[in-house]
């Protein structure tokens, strides 16, 4: 075996200076280099993994956000439902008030417009008789041949009284 690491060139000395360098260099990289290295992957994972729990954890109180807004938005809308309700219930009742107002105040101006009427109308008759009690103050003149002077008005106004009994 000797004669094949000669004859291969190896220095078994060299070799091992190189094996005791290697683990040098080994040693110092691990403790420079690797460990720092692997915590630091260690930390970027365990803060990667925090970040996907708190994402996790966020969506789900998106979730539970969404689902609580969702409720309320109903429960505004049943809300504003029992209010517009309450509002047609109200606009129906001053509704009611108005027409029974206004009711009251066309059998108040109906009545005071059959009183006008009434009023007018016994108007009316009264001129209606004056004029008869003048016309038969003349035809009863003009029938006997008399001065219209001369006629009794109390004839004359039992004939009207008469005509207005008969009218009733």
């Amino acid at each position: 075996m000797q004669e094949l690491i000669e004859k291969l060139g190896i220095d078994w000395k060299l070799l091992l200076a190189q094996a005791v360098n290697f683990l040098v260099i080994l040693a110092i990289l691990r403790l420079t280099v690797y460990k720092p290295l692997v915590r630091i992957l260690n930390e970027r994972r365990r803060k990667i993994e925090q970040g996907l729990k708190d994402s996790h954890d966020a969506a789900r109180r998106l979730n539970e956000v969404d689902a609580a807004y969702k409720q309320k938005i109903a429960e505004a809308e049943k809300e504003s439902l029992v209010i517009f309700s309450k509002l047609e219930q109200h606009a129906k009742e001053k509704e009611a008030e108005i027409l029974r107002v206004a009711k009251g105040k066309e059998a108040e101006i109906l009545s005071t417009a059959e009183k006008i009427a009434e009023a007018k109308k016994k108007e009316s008759e009264d001129l209606v008789y004056k004029e008869a009690v003048s016309l038969v103050k003349s035809a009863i003149s003009k029938a006997v041949n008399i001065k219209p002077s001369l006629v009794h008005d109390s004839l004359i106004q039992e004939a009207v009284d008469a005509l207005k009994k008969s009218k009733q």
